[in-house]
């Protein structure tokens, strides 16, 4: 299977309360191959781009062995979402 496209997506982390949680969250997503990550541990808010179409839940699984408790937002709400 063949794909070109890049996935941009985004989870929810409940539990960040520093930049050095939001920097384990973002690294831990880095050695899965996650490219352009952004964490926001204000607002828990975690954006990347998804280039291997690794599954949402496989990552989510993995932030949530740091500790942190992990929402995954619905499918329409990022479709609809434009501003990455």
């Amino acid at each position: 299977m063949e794909s070109n496209q890049t996935q941009l997506q985004e989870l929810f982390v409940d539990g960040m309360s520093c930049a050095n949680c939001a920097m384990g969250v973002k690294k831990r997503l880095e050695k899965q191959g996650m490219q352009l990550v952004d964490v926001n541990f204000a607002t828990g808010e975690v954006r990347f781009e998804n280039v291997s179409a690794k599954p949402l839940n496989e990552l989510a699984e993995s932030i949530e062995d740091l500790g942190y408790t992990v929402k995954i937002p619905n499918v329409a709400a990022q479709i609809q979402k434009k501003n990455f």
